[in-house]
């Protein structure tokens, strides 16, 4: 049997994936990814996938560093009872990983109830990283305050180092004469002098070396030979004492050990999910709609292992009413590769990945049963022919209605009527299977049986017939010619051959298949234009309902953002209006008010809340009219009028589009007083604002006022460059952002780097 995964090249995709992943069992998991083996766990999967990709592209990736596998690491503590200082490290490190996703996950505003339960199910691990860590030097030494006893036997070390460094700089002057260096070296953890192999009777002292040319003798003085011998003892002690620290130190670790092994596993699945989120955007991967029925349903599909910027993306239908789609056209044409793409999207979906399509709706297929390409087995001494056979003799005894099928070249390699014969056979029976196929032949009979049958459908691949080339476009609904005649002729085969062939047709041919073909293709083109046509009405129609839909909210959000900012207002003046009051209250015997008059009056002021709010101005605004914004108590002119929004100039050269509705109609300023008014901009203007805008998650218009709001206050507060953060999405923000910016004559932008957000930002910077 075919193995669909070396066939489709899986394993290229396991390798950009792990490309992106940060922790060691996330790589393992890569390795050995493999299609689900029911469609619960598909689902389940593709659901924690589709959070962590709207997680990655509202809010940025994960703070995950390296996270080593930790289930090895208990095992090596539980057989050795010893880890090391670097291993200690490892395990900590997890610790501060767990901390920083929960601390970055604190911050996310939306709802994400997968990722969150996961998240929530960290350990709190905080004692055991503080304490590996007081041990553990960055380093990764174990440290002096790791115990008294360390602390006091390396105090010692160090004292008696100093006095040995003294007294071995002291015998090197003392020798100086007899000595081939004026340094002192190390020998067996020993401090010796390089002594003349000839003078070496005048230097009292134990040989430890000798060099070799033979000229110098290495001799430990006698002088040191006991101070040499106290800091060997100490180095003992130490490494008893640091040893001891290592063994308690994995002995806690071992007490949380299901603690550390659960951190680490969530880590790593957040981290696969991750990789798998980014490698989704690199190949603009979408995540598959779930069917209980089996059907293949991709639009714009795009094999994930071609060259993206060259791909030719096409759309792929098969479902129980039309379950096999037979593909004709030229030889080199993408019949294979359209396989190939139906083949690794379904795979890859049922692996939990995301697929490159812009839209997919998938089934769940028990099994994906291939062949694909040339199945010569030299091993077995069968030809191509026969090979076919065998992995279709096998493929037809097990197939069933939950699987997916695809074969290319049906019935080739054998006497061409006996093949078709046998390709019109295979045809029916895999159609009472009711399994889902798409079989590429160039048999005329197949492409007939395909139009009387209701549950095939035949298809084709595009051929340029003025170019005399391929096109790479699939199209669904009528089948396709060979053009063999014409590529040969691309090709170099002289005229007279191509000629001679084209009369031997002529003569034999007995029947009208090839000119049914093309007058199907002429009214299917037709047919096709039409569609597109309509589909184009029925997308402006959709997008302008959008855009309605999404003007209304935003006027709804803004409405209600106002209504706040005039509560919290009038609630500010009322507070003041009590205290005034309870002030008066306060000094009632003073003034000599009676009490019920007080009462009274504060009675007034706290009817005040209930009284009804109404900030909607039904005035007819004009062009050139002078109004006043009240919500920023900013003044200026009209400048255009488009739809229910008006464009609003202020003297002080700042503009903003603003609904009529919101609009005060003013008297136009003074020259003198004009200068007071404007001097409101300072309302409008925010005095903390940063170096950069986040406007992810914003409507596109909402974002739009914000944008201009920013860069204007960056003017007034002449800053240099700035970032806008808009995301990936769909790509709407970044449009409308790079729209606005074209505009401005006073800055250029470019996309944002590694560091400063990629794609998902752009960089302004100021003239």
């Amino acid at each position: 049997m075919q193995d669909i995964y070396q066939t489709f090249e899986f394993q290229k995709i396991q390798e950009s994936i792990k490309e992106y992943s940060k922790a060691e069992l996330t790589r393992e998991r890569i390795s050995s990814l493999r299609m689900f083996a029911s469609q619960r766990e598909v689902i389940e999967s593709l659901s924690d996938l589709s959070e962590m990709m709207s997680v990655v592209n509202r809010f940025g990736v994960m703070p995950i560093a390296t996270s080593a596998n930790a289930l090895y690491l208990i095992d090596l503590a539980k057989k050795t009872a010893l880890l090391t200082p670097r291993d200690l490290n490892l395990i900590a490190d997890d610790v501060l990983t767990s901390k920083a996703i929960l601390k970055f996950f604190s911050k996310i505003d939306v709802s994400y109830p997968r990722l969150k339960s996961k998240v929530d199910s960290f350990c709190d691990l905080d004692a055991l990283e503080k304490e590996i860590h007081r041990v553990i030097t960055p380093s990764l030494t174990v440290s002096d305050k790791a115990s008294p006893e360390l602390k006091a036997i390396r105090d010692k070390i160090k004292k008696i180092e100093t006095s040995l460094n003294q007294k071995v700089a002291s015998l090197s002057l003392t020798y100086s004469k007899y000595l081939n260096d004026d340094n002192a070296t190390i020998r067996d953890g020993h401090f010796v002098l390089p002594v003349k192999t000839v003078s070496k009777s005048k230097v009292p002292g134990i040989i430890y070396d000798v060099s070799d040319s033979g000229a110098t003798t290495f001799i430990e003085p006698m002088e040191i030979v006991q101070i040499n011998n106290q800091l060997t003892s100490l180095k003992v002690e130490e490494n008893e004492e640091v040893r001891k620290i290592l063994k308690a130190m994995t002995a806690l670790v071992l007490l949380q050990e299901k603690e550390i092994i659960k951190n680490n596993a969530i880590i790593a699945e957040l981290d696969y999910l991750v990789a798998k989120s980014l490698y989704a955007n690199e190949i603009n991967a979408v995540v598959a709609d779930n069917s209980e029925k089996q059907v293949v349903d991709l639009i714009n599909a795009r094999h994930p292992l071609i060259d993206q910027k060259k791909v030719v993306a096409n759309s792929y239908h098969l479902y129980d009413e039309k379950r096999i789609v037979i593909i004709s056209g030229p030889n080199a044409g993408g019949k294979t590769v359209s396989l190939k793409t139906v083949g690794i999207i379904t795979l890859m979906n049922q692996c939990g990945l995301a697929v490159p399509c812009d839209k997919a709706e998938l089934g769940f297929f028990k099994n994906i049963y291939i062949d694909i390409g040339d199945n010569q087995s030299l091993s077995d001494n069968l030809s191509t022919f026969s090979a076919h056979m065998n992995q279709i003799g096998e493929i037809t005894q097990m197939i069933g209605g939950k699987d997916l099928l695809l074969i290319d070249e049906l019935g080739t390699g054998t006497d061409p009527k006996e093949g078709e014969a046998l390709a019109v056979s295979i045809v029916k029976y895999l159609e009472d299977k009711h399994c889902l196929a798409m079989i590429s032949s160039h048999f005329s009979a197949l492409k007939e049986y395909a139009f009387i049958s209701k549950h095939i459908d035949n298809s084709s691949m595009v051929f340029d017939e003025e170019k005399l080339s391929p096109t790479y476009k699939f199209r669904q609904g009528a089948p396709g010619m060979s053009y063999a005649l014409d590529v040969a002729t691309r090709y170099g085969i002289c005229e007279e051959i191509v000629a001679n062939a084209k009369d031997f047709i002529a003569k034999n041919s007995t029947d009208e298949t090839n000119e049914l073909i093309v007058i199907l293709q002429k009214k299917l083109d037709e047919a096709n234009k039409i569609d597109e046509e309509a589909k184009t009405k029925l997308r402006d129609a959709d997008s302008k309902l959008k855009k309605l839909e999404n003007d209304e909210s935003t006027l709804k959000m803004r409405r209600e953002k106002l209504m706040d900012e005039v509560k919290e207002e009038k609630q500010q003046i009322l507070d003041k209006a009590r205290k005034e009051i309870d002030e008066i209250i306060a000094s009632i015997n003073q003034d000599g008010m009676e009490l019920h008059e007080v009462a009274k009056i504060k009675k007034r002021f706290n009817d005040l809340q209930d009284a009804p709010e109404e900030i909607v101005y039904n005035e007819q605004i004009e062009i050139n009219d002078y109004v006043e914004i009240p919500s920023l108590s900013i003044y200026g002119r009209v400048t255009r009028i488009n739809g229910n929004k008006a464009h609003v100039s202020s003297d002080s050269g700042l503009a903003y589009d603003v609904e009529i509705e919101k609009l005060h109609k003013t008297n136009a300023p003074k020259k003198d007083s004009a200068k007071r008014k404007t001097s409101s901009i300072d309302f409008a203007i925010d005095t903390k604002v940063g170096l950069e805008l986040n406007i992810i998650g914003m409507h596109v218009e909402e974002a739009q006022i914000a944008l201009i709001k920013y860069i204007d206050t960056c003017r007034i507060k002449r800053f240099k460059q700035v970032r806008i953060i808009h995301g990936f999405g769909s790509g709407a923000l970044r449009k409308m952002t790079r729209d606005y910016l074209d505009k401005q004559s006073d800055l250029t932008y470019r996309a944002g780097d590694g560091s400063e957000g990629g794609g998902g930002a752009t960089v302004v910077i100021f003239k």
